[in-house]
């Protein structure tokens, strides 16, 4: 009777340690990930910004150079972030946690 009850509580105390382990794992990858996409975000709106006022001017080719680069560059993060969070490991941590797809979110 003992020896069944010590397994049950051995059990419990692995399964609570594995369920813990993989959110923090999962929370940790999605949150790094969500991070860069905030960054880089801010500097495709910076960027944009910027692009908007050097429009006609002698500037103009470069910084749209710069601003299509930015938003390329948050298009792979963007496809990153949701290929992360569609992983089956993530799935169900990233939406206990709330973590959302990106969505349409107006950047351009």
């Amino acid at each position: 009777m003992i020896a069944a009850t010590l397994g049950w509580i051995t059990a419990g105390i692995c399964v609570v340690a594995f369920v813990t382990l993989w959110f923090i794992v999962s929370f940790k990858e999605l949150s790094e990930k969500r991070k860069s996409l905030e960054a880089i975000s801010e500097q495709v709106q910076l960027h944009r910004r910027l692009y908007m006022q050097e429009r006609g001017g002698e500037n103009d080719a470069a910084a749209q150079n710069i601003f299509e680069n930015k938003l390329m560059v948050y298009r792979e993060v963007e496809k990153e972030y949701k290929t992360l969070l569609r992983r089956p490991m993530n799935r169900i941590p990233g939406y206990i946690m709330g973590f959302q797809s990106v969505g349409k979110k107006k950047v351009i």
